[in-house]
């Protein structure tokens, strides 16, 4: 048992780390402070990735059922269409002129709807041996880049793009990958790797901003600097490997104790769906600008309030409609024992 809480400790710790990445990469998106630009960047090159594999690893029991998954694939797209809704009523609030594409997501309802995708897909490959899926899916993820049309319907770019890290999920057993990652050379390596990223990435800022596109998962490799397009296959692949030691360095370096972020890790997915119309909405109301006129110091004024938001959304109330969309039948049952 007590192996099980450290695990799932860890999990939740990570996924705290990873949401607080995901909530500061989108404020560097929205203001630009000293910085911000190389945090943007740095945040991009592996957070995704790294949710992406976690959902992997806590869909076994549906993906490997022999039924579809059915009820999970309509209650990610019903979430989608939910936070589609959400990031939509900015636009209304304050008279933005934008075109709704149900079927196409540039923002972040596309993690909803691949996650309908992916479990599908996860599914319908489940009897076939997993080493070949895998590699199959590096391949594609590899050749998707040079894809004409429209890349955002269906999430299509993203959705084979980012595959590979949800079907390895998928296929690792989680007390194995904790048990891999808790080992004392796993944590050395793992720090060493990172320390060594993280001071690569800021030695080549200038460089690596030029291979942006390739971490956002939706751009074709024509949008990669002209020197770099002609391999961006090779550069695809590239990424898999350096972002899968990343994933692997995150997990080991993760305390496998409780903190006082590890419940915000149990509450990633209302962060995920309500912090971005927050971001807009604050946006254009004018509170950053505000904000950038109390002078030297104001961008930390902006993230202390950001953050101050983001544990707010940790409260139980705003999951409630995410458990209703996710699963209506429950809050029957609720009802009917109440009654």
């Amino acid at each position: 048992m007590k192996k099980k809480k450290e695990r799932l400790m860890a999990v939740d710790n990570m996924k705290a780390f990873l949401i607080g990445c995901v909530v500061l990469g989108h404020l560097c998106e929205v203001i630009k402070f000293p910085y911000s630009s190389y945090l943007y960047l740095l945040i991009y090159s592996f957070h995704m990735p790294a949710f992406v594999f976690i959902s992997g690893l806590f869909c076994k029991r549906s993906v490997n059922s022999d039924s579809p998954p059915i009820k999970r694939f309509f209650s990610f797209m019903m979430l989608y269409l939910f936070s589609r809704i959400l990031n939509y009523i900015p636009n209304i609030i304050f008279g933005v002129h934008s075109f709704f594409d149900v079927l196409s997501a540039k923002d972040e309802p596309w993690y909803m709807m691949a996650m309908a995708l992916w479990y599908m897909m996860a599914w319908a490959v489940r009897k076939i041996d997993s080493k070949y899926v895998l590699i199959t899916s590096i391949v594609f993820g590899c050749f998707i880049g040079y894809m004409k049309g429209n890349t955002d319907f269906l999430c299509i770019m993203r959705l084979i793009t980012f595959f590979p890290f949800f079907y390895a999920g998928c296929v690792l057993d989680l007390d194995k990958v904790n048990k891999v990652t808790s080992t004392k050379g796993a944590r050395i390596f793992s720090a060493i790797y990172f320390f060594a990223f993280v001071l690569i990435m800021t030695l080549t800022v200038d460089y690596s901003q030029e291979l942006f596109p390739l971490l956002s998962g939706r751009r074709r490799y024509f949008a990669l600097d002209d020197s770099l397009a002609d391999f961006g296959c090779l550069l695809r692949l590239a990424y898999y490997v350096v972002v899968g030691l990343l994933i692997f360095s995150i997990v080991s370096l993760c305390p496998r104790k409780k903190l006082r972020i590890t419940s915000g890790g149990r509450k990633t997915l209302q962060i995920y769906i309500y912090h971005r119309p927050i971001l807009y909405i604050m946006e254009n109301a004018g509170l950053f600008y505000l904000i950038h006129q109390i002078g030297e110091g104001w961008e930390w004024v902006a993230i202390i309030l950001i953050f101050a938001l983001t544990a707010l959304l940790c409260f139980d109330f705003w999951q409630k409609p995410i458990d209703f969309i996710m699963n209506p039948k429950l809050k029957e049952k609720e009802n009917a024992i109440t009654k």
